[in-house]
């Protein structure tokens, strides 16, 4: 008869049991609340936390190490039959390009202020297609003799802009001595990476020439379709060259920061994979707590007719509402959030008057995000099968009530 009069019995008293909506059970109506309370931020902090570590590691990939090469060739005697090189090593499978340059540190002066950079020599005939895209992107061009590119951070703790002077300071060695040159900021770049602290550009044969190279280069920029790679082709990139050379690949520069993405990633992740783990075991109490209170009613029950196996579906029921609950508004919320993350960044910079990421500390100057759908799946499924294994414990519990025993006074 109870069969007959609610067809989804389990789904209806399952409800019932999840929003009693009676004072005497408001104990067990704050616990559920608690449960979907933990699984709604749980889910959605995974879901935020996974999605900016995407973002981190697709920056790497696609804006940090389009700028950085992914392996540089070098020779303590100095590149001089370079060109032959490169026309060699861009035959090699995997290689994208091969490009040259000179490179310096020095100190920039303009006014009191000064500025420590790496002065790096670029060939308009061999650019690097990175930094031939980020010029293409700021209507940049290579920079002539006496002519140099500074990045927006060191113009500005310069205190200069384009059209102006500065003098750099070359430490030379025991040939050439200190070198003093004038140059003309013909332009300003921003590529919102750490490389922005300290990189100024100049002309390849300038530089060489300032350096006493005298038509040597400092190295060879190589960029590779797979830069994981990297340490495994420059090893056989050796091996087509004379003795002497050396290589460094990107992970000797940059590394740390891949390790430390993927560190946060699963240090995060387990963290926040113990609040969906304590809502979890807040199901795991609610429903203890509604089979004690609820003993008698499900010792009515089973009198009416309802099987051990109906009994445990409707705390089972109870435990997939909850579940369903928390986990539907917990993959709304952190999607949202993920959404709008670099919107609520840029209003509360903009409040306070300061930069969040500062890339004189991080290697970009913003948050990125990277939203995927198999993300929020995985996530989803992990909450529900832990949760579904919380609710087995508590319903069968349930079925242990003895009617005889509970309706005897």
């Amino acid at each position: 008869m109870v069969r007959k009069l609610f067809k989804p019995l389990s789904i209806y008293i399952g409800l019932r049991y999840t929003f009693p909506g009676r004072s005497k059970d408001s104990l067990v109506s704050f616990i559920s609340f608690l449960a979907i309370a933990g699984l709604v931020i749980g889910v959605a902090l995974l879901i935020l936390v996974t999605s900016v570590m995407n973002g981190f590691e697709r920056e790497l990939r696609q804006k940090i190490l389009k700028v950085v090469p992914h392996l540089v060739l070098v020779n303590k005697s100095g590149h001089t039959n370079w060109r032959a090189h490169i026309s060699e090593l861009s035959d090699v499978d995997n290689v994208i390009e091969v490009s040259p340059y000179t490179e310096s540190s020095g100190l920039l002066f303009a006014g009191g202020s000064t500025q420590a950079v790496r002065f790096l020599g670029v060939s308009e005939k061999q650019m690097p297609l990175s930094f031939f895209e980020l010029f293409s992107e700021e209507s940049l061009a290579v920079p002539l003799n006496d002519e140099i590119l500074l990045s927006r951070p060191i113009a500005d703790s310069l205190g200069v802009s384009e059209g102006d002077f500065v003098r750099f300071i070359f430490p030379g060695n025991v040939l050439t001595g200190v070198a003093i040159n004038y140059f003309k900021v013909s332009g300003i770049f921003l590529t919102h990476t750490e490389l922005d602290q300290v990189l100024a550009i100049g002309n390849l044969d300038q530089v060489a020439e300032v350096l006493g190279l005298d038509g040597m280069i400092t190295g060879l920029r190589i960029q590779i379709d797979d830069p994981f790679m990297a340490r495994d082709l420059g090893y056989e990139l050796l091996r087509l060259l004379p003795n002497g050379y050396g290589f460094q690949d990107w992970f000797q520069t940059h590394g740390n920061l891949y390790q430390a993405i993927q560190l946060s990633r699963n240090m995060v992740g387990l963290l926040v994979f113990l609040i969906v783990a304590i809502a979890a075991f807040n199901i795991i109490s609610m429903l203890m707590m509604t089979v004690i209170n609820k003993r008698r009613e499900i010792a009515i029950l089973q009198t009416l007719g309802l099987s051990r196996v109906s009994i445990t579906r409707i705390f089972l029921a109870q435990g997939t509402i909850i579940s369903l609950l928390g986990i539907g508004v917990g993959v709304l919320l952190g999607g949202l959030s993920t959404v709008y993350l670099a919107d609520l960044i840029k209003f509360f910079a903009n409040f306070s008057q300061e930069s969040f990421l500062d890339t004189s500390v991080y290697p970009i100057d913003y948050v990125p995000v990277d939203l995927r759908v198999v993300d929020i799946i995985i996530i989803s499924f992990a909450a529900a099968a832990l949760n579904a294994a919380a609710c087995l414990y508590p319903a069968m519990r349930a079925n242990g009530v003895a009617p005889a025993e509970e309706l005897r006074y």
